[in-house]
């Protein structure tokens, strides 16, 4: 809902980049032009990072993600800060566009890869920080969020989608890599069709665009709300009071309490709905091919991939003729960035976040110095960013890489000096600790509560969304939960003798 007549208590100040303040009154867009690419605001009890590059699509450089890491690391620190909001001053348009990658490739190209090297150490160290922060972060997603803006926003227990929202990871169309933890994050997130990281891996190597309500659907966000919302939404969370810890285990009084009551105020401005025109992106034909071809616990190259979509057939014309553009698309991408890709999802899938997004690191140096030839992200990426070519890249690496080859693009070399920086907090898990709690729930959890319950035969169809409610609490009233429950009992369960199953 839309909150009026709340008050904001304090005035805004901003953080340049050499640590001068300067208040924020109506001579701001005079001076637009001398203003930091990141502005960092105190907005009571919230500290509001936000992106200032609009000229770029807030394009991330060295620049912007070392202020962000160096004010987060103080901001960790904090007693008065109680949460981060990330946002974007570019709003509708974009959150992030992705890494300013064309000047990457520049310096690629001019034999100066330590440069960006630097830049990737960077993002990623910002990357693993977010992910591992001692405070709830809020990410805004209002407009594009891509490639580095998808950094900046899922390792976010909140992450909020807009109409507006414009997802992606289209780094296979300039020879690159999904980068930035999201090989570790999407398989933990992504609520459909992502049992053995299917989902995860079409993303990554289609690079489709998704809608806002289809990311919030997929558990790429975590909220779906208005933009006429986001402003009070800002002011209610810079309001809330963190709880006074008397006991971390206690769920009232615990770090888990400041995090249920950022979930409840922004349900508060969430909508109550979707738009009558939304229908779900992907039908069930097609989850059932994504399922099938992209296991990543079954793959051992693209060429079987490649191979199963175009063996495919479950008696669906639909599912055929879907597999089929899914493979003519996969054929005009960079097939050493597809098979980069694979592994890197079958590894940190299963790694913790910090050797993940230090693998990520490794791969980014490698891929920059390009010391074997065995990609063309410098190249591609002049063609499509720079040349600003209309036509895909004519790739001549036109031959999938080996398990060697791929094994050697991801992993340290000793000749290349890269490594995250160390962060105030600096611990690591494999799992996200709250990311669960508040987003729709994932094909996994449904699976493991339906498996207990097998064995009492008590868990029929009529009370399986009733009793999956006390499983979460948080998410019993959630936007969408019924349309994903009713997706999944539909293509995953049967009932046996008035017993829901889960069918492998």
């Amino acid at each position: 809902m839309l909150r009026v007549g709340t008050k904001q208590r304090f005035a805004k100040t901003t953080l340049s980049f050499f640590g001068k303040r300067t208040k924020m009154g109506s001579s701001a867009a005079g001076v637009a032009a001398q203003e930091p690419p990141v502005l960092f605001n105190v907005n009571d009890k919230a500290r509001v990072v936000t992106l200032n590059r609009p000229a770029k699509l807030n394009a991330l450089n060295t620049q912007m993600c070392t202020l962000m890491f160096q004010t987060l690391n103080e901001y960790s620190k904090s007693d008065s800060a109680n949460l981060i909001i990330i946002k974007s001053s570019n709003f509708p348009r974009s959150l992030c566009a992705g890494g300013d990658v064309a000047s990457v490739a520049m310096d690629n190209l001019a034999g100066e890869a330590k440069r960006s090297v630097e830049f990737f150490t960077s993002e990623y160290s910002l990357n693993y920080q977010l992910a591992t922060f001692n405070k709830p972060t809020i990410s805004i997603m209002d407009g594009i969020t891509m490639g580095g803006g998808v950094g900046v926003s899922i390792h976010s227990p909140f992450r909020i989608a807009t109409e507006n929202t414009k997802w992606a990871m289209p780094e296979m169309d300039i020879g690159f890599f999904p980068d930035v933890g999201t090989t570790f994050a999407l398989p933990r997130v992504l609520t459909l069709a992502n049992l053995h990281g299917q989902m995860s891996l079409y993303l990554c190597l289609t690079g489709d665009v998704l809608s806002g309500e289809d990311a919030y659907m997929l558990g790429l966000a975590s909220h779906y709300v208005s933009h006429e919302n986001l402003k009070e939404l800002e002011v209610r969370l810079s309001e809330i009071d963190a709880p006074d810890v008397v006991e971390l285990n206690d769920a009232n009084t615990g770090p888990s309490a400041l995090y249920d009551m950022i979930d409840r105020s922004i349900k508060e401005f969430g909508q109550p709905r979707f738009p009558p025109n939304y229908k779900f992106r992907f039908s069930d034909a097609q989850l059932s091919v994504i399922e099938k071809c992209f296991d990543i616990k079954k793959l051992t190259s693209v060429e079987d991939l490649i191979a199963s979509l175009e063996a495919f057939y479950n008696g669906s014309a639909e599912s055929k003729t879907f597999a089929n553009e899914v493979k003519d698309r996969l054929m005009t991408k960079s097939l050493s960035s597809m098979g980069v890709a694979l592994r890197l999802l079958q590894e940190n899938s299963k790694d913790h976040v910090e050797s993940a997004i230090r693998r990520d690191l490794f791969t980014a140096a490698n891929m920059c110095y390009n010391f074997e030839g065995l990609c063309e992200f410098s190249e591609a990426t002049k063609h499509k960013l720079v040349d600003k070519s209309r036509t895909p890249y004519p790739w001549k690496l036109d031959k999938p890489l080996t398990s060697s080859q791929v094994t050697s693009l991801t992993s340290i070399k000793p000749s290349i000096t890269a490594n995250l920086w160390p962060n105030n907090v600096n611990v690591t898990w494999k799992d996200y600790p709250f990311h669960l709690n508040y987003q729709l729930p994932t094909e996994k959890l449904i699976e493991q509560h339906i498996k207990k319950s097998e064995g009492n035969g008590k868990l029929d169809l009529a009370n399986f969304q009733n009793s999956l409610l006390n499983v979460n609490p948080n998410t019993k009233d959630k936007l969408g939960m019924k349309m994903i429950l009713d997706n999944i009992i539909r293509r995953k369960c049967t009932e046996v003798d008035k017993a829901i199953r889960w069918v492998e």
